[in-house]
């Protein structure tokens, strides 16, 4: 029984001071104005994706912000990085609001069709903004941003001329 009130004395202390830590720091405004129950939050915040994938909701479900709008907003507010991986969670295979198109390496060769197939770009460049030379691409696929100086310059050379073969704009 006395090592009962000992360890309950201890406690009562660490707690103590764990609750004068949170009212005097002042990077985190929920453990100020909430000391102790404060951590609570953190530790849901820390298991909500476990939480999420089997109880409440995925990530862009919730109104009027979604779970990854709310992250990137307070990772953008206490300035840490705010990018995300690569991937989705959204279904794009089941929305009609993604455009798919299936890379092939080799693609078969049908006799009798021809091999440029145009698919412009439903955007107008530079429209919205009422720009005297806006235009049309001529395609919708581009190649994306690269750390070009990684690559070499036979690779960058050989993107930019299958991008003027194909009419695709490159973001460098």
């Amino acid at each position: 029984m006395f090592w009962l009130w000992i360890f309950l004395g201890i406690l009562l202390l660490v707690l103590l001071a764990l609750a004068i830590h949170d009212l005097t720091q002042r990077n985190h405004a929920i453990l100020h104005n909430f000391p102790l129950i404060g951590h609570l939050r953190y530790l849901l915040e820390a298991i909500g994706p476990e939480l999420r994938q089997y109880i409440v909701t995925d990530n862009d479900e919730e109104r009027p912000f979604s779970r990854d709008q709310r992250r990137w907003v307070y990772a953008s507010s206490k300035k840490q990085n705010n990018y995300f991986g690569f991937g989705t969670d959204n279904d794009i295979e089941g929305s009609s609001n993604y455009l798919i198109l299936k890379h092939s390496a080799f693609p078969l060769l049908h006799p009798g069709h021809g091999g440029s197939y145009p698919l412009p770009c439903a955007k107008i460049m530079g429209a919205h903004r009422k720009r005297p030379r806006a235009f049309r691409p001529a395609s919708m696929v581009y190649v994306s941003g690269m750390s070009f100086g990684s690559l070499g310059a036979a690779a960058v050379e050989a993107l930019n001329r299958g991008c003027k073969i194909a009419g695709a704009m490159q973001n460098t």
